[in-house]
């Protein structure tokens, strides 16, 4: 009876941890490969290809941008074919005491008729040892509190729903006049002046900063001093290129920094994780895809997780708790500016019935790497004019940037849905999606998906005395203009 209810729970958690994300599966191998004291090889992944309509706010659409410098790496035509696929080369052996050791490399190749360019790259390398105390990891790989994070990204359908595939085919915000710099709608008592503006940055992922990327995405590079120069193509890497992966749910960079990993035997549904990375510019042979965060670097990097999964009959309850520390080297910072250490948290859970799913998730990113002085580091002085704006005398800080989001889901057979939400506020510039998925299991290897997704972006207007309330304009006349949109995708995925 004893050994029954041991294999009925380890087949309980490879169904839910196969739902909740294909990706986090496949970092795994399969317990029924190995044979004693016989290592082998084997080759497992997905080959996905899509279509894509995406509509945006007109100024978002356009060849070039309207900034009248940056060319829009998106199509014109609205219409995008794309192909991403992962190899996933794993080998191990297990011996006579039950121990097992083995390696994991992960391969990306991706294709975008857009002006979307990611070279084949390899994205993750990995050794592991696993026994009766737990499992250890070293190399380059994600660090336990992405894996052990459970909520609606995990359950999401479609493409990968709010964090899924559908950011490939959206820009962020950014300055809208032609020379960057119009008086009327910037400083009128200063010519040409812009300098005091923030240039706006969003939470697009429900991710700690780590697996977003390191920080908050701007479509300009600039992050603590505002010097951005408009006759230079000064925008970030994130603008230059954003593939997505299918259920890509963080985005690729120093998440994968060389770090060890260590993850305790489930207890009674419990079980904890801790990571440690020395240094986030340390990736080894893997490729860092998203050098986004400019100028500044991570030391002492740990992570932490928790997550308890129960079943009660016919409902099973998965819930998590996460965070982020580390320690920033100010050295490197733009202009020695000098920025906060990272510390950031993150929770959510899930709860299935049946064929149903519910899920929420709550992060927050403290003060992580925001400026500790600087026109980044204070709001907007409503009461003082753009080119007074000074953080040495304001004494009203942002609030601590966060993210939350919902989503419910259902399967029957193999057709599956989801609604997926997410809500963000960084330094005041707001960011929301709404995502509808819809996928079915015509086969063992073969899934047919469609996915619908609403999104906005909301940014943080100036305002002061001499200068004209830019959220009381049309979103044709601001400074800084808003985009949003929808993204119909249609694909298929290979898996084997």
């Amino acid at each position: 009876m004893k050994n029954f209810l041991i294999k009925t729970t380890k087949i309980i958690f490879v169904i839910i941890g196969y739902f909740f994300s294909i990706e986090s599966h496949a970092q795994y191998i399969d317990s029924r490969k190995y044979r004693d004291n016989k290592p082998f090889i084997t080759a497992e992944g997905f080959i996905n290809f899509s279509s894509t309509n995406h509509h945006q706010t007109n100024a978002y659409e356009s060849k070039t941008l309207s900034d009248g410098i940056s060319r829009n790496r998106l199509s014109s035509s609205n219409y995008s074919i794309g192909n991403d696929s992962q190899i996933f080369l794993k080998s191990a052996i297990k011996n006579n005491q039950n121990q097992k050791f083995g390696a994991i490399a992960k391969l990306e190749f991706n294709f975008s008729s857009d002006r979307i360019k990611e070279n084949p790259n390899l994205d993750q390398v990995f050794l592991f040892a696993e026994n009766d105390f737990g499992k250890f990891e070293i190399g380059n790989n994600q660090p336990v509190n992405q894996k052990m994070k459970y909520g609606p990204a995990r359950f999401a359908r479609g493409s990968g729903g709010i964090n899924g595939k559908y950011l490939q085919y959206v820009n962020l915000p950014m300055l809208s006049s032609s020379n960057n710099a119009n008086p009327a709608f910037c400083d009128p008592s200063v010519s040409l002046s812009c300098a005091n503006v923030k240039l706006p940055r969003f939470i697009t992922l429900a991710q700690s900063p780590i697996g977003h990327g390191g920080y908050a995405k701007s479509f300009y590079r600039r992050g603590i001093a505002n010097d951005y120069n408009p006759n230079n193509r000064d925008y970030s890497a994130y603008s230059r290129s954003n593939y997505r992966a299918f259920k890509d749910d963080s985005y690729d960079g120093i998440e994968d920094s060389t770090k060890i990993s260590y993850y305790s035997p489930k207890i009674n549904g419990l079980q904890l994780g801790l990571s440690y990375s020395p240094d986030s510019a340390q990736n080894g042979v893997t490729a860092n895809t998203a050098t986004d965060i400019d100028y500044f670097r991570l030391k002492n990097i740990f992570a932490f997780g928790a997550n308890y999964v129960e079943d009660f009959d016919n409902l099973t309850l998965a819930i998590s708790a996460t965070a982020e520390k580390a320690q920033i080297k100010n050295s490197q910072s733009i202009n020695s500016g000098q920025r906060q250490d990272l510390l950031a948290y993150d929770a959510g859970f899930a709860l299935s019935y049946f064929g149903f799913k519910l899920g929420a998730s709550y992060g927050n990113w403290g003060k992580s790497m925001q400026a500790k002085s600087g026109n980044y580091s204070c709001q907007y002085q409503a009461n003082v004019n753009i080119s007074s704006q000074d953080c040495t005398n304001n004494i009203k800080k942002f609030r601590n940037p966060y993210y939350y989001t919902f989503g419910v889901a259902y399967q029957f057979a193999g057709l599956s849905t989801s609604i997926s939400t997410l809500n963000s506020n960084f330094q005041n510039n707001r960011f929301r999606a709404l995502s509808l998925g819809l996928d079915y299991k015509y086969s063992k290897n073969l899934l047919p998906y469609f996915e619908y997704t609403k999104f906005a972006f909301l940014v943080d207007q100036p305002q002061g005395l001499n200068l004209l309330n830019q959220a009381s304009l049309d979103n044709n006349s601001r400074q800084l203009k808003n985009n949003q949109g929808h993204i119909f995708l249609i694909g298929i995925l290979y898996s084997f």
